[in-house]
């Protein structure tokens, strides 16, 4: 009686066992990175494709800052950093302060005393 419980739960531990192997070796399987560079086994025939930058053929072009690419926002650029640069040239007008007094402009001296007629 005890060797068949006993050949009865080696059996259930075998089998779970190799659930938990076959789960593992599954996900190891779905997780497992491509490689970077695939080995074909067959040869293609004939020429390869053209590349893109074989089509487009450019050769050496200056490099361009990215501002360059839309006129619309350079020119606004450009007409922020002129009016910073007016500020230092041009003073600002002055248009609330017209009608207000603010007192004596040097202020009061009390030790002078004019005389009156």
């Amino acid at each position: 009686l005890d060797d068949l419980l006993d050949d009865l739960g080696d059996d259930f531990y075998s089998q779970i066992k190799k659930k938990s192997k076959d789960k593992k070796a599954l996900k190891k399987s779905i997780y497992e990175p491509a490689p970077k560079y695939p080995n074909i086994a067959v040869e293609i025939e004939g020429e390869r494709a053209v590349g893109a930058m074989i089509m487009k053929n450019r050769g050496l072009v200056a490099h361009k800052a990215k501002i360059n690419r839309n006129p619309r926002v350079k020119k606004r650029e450009q007409y922020r950093k002129a009016l910073i640069r007016r500020k230092g040239a041009v003073r600002e007008v002055r248009t609330d302060e017209v009608h207000k007094y603010g007192g004596e402009g040097t202020g009061i001296r009390s030790g002078l005393s004019r005389s009156r007629k």
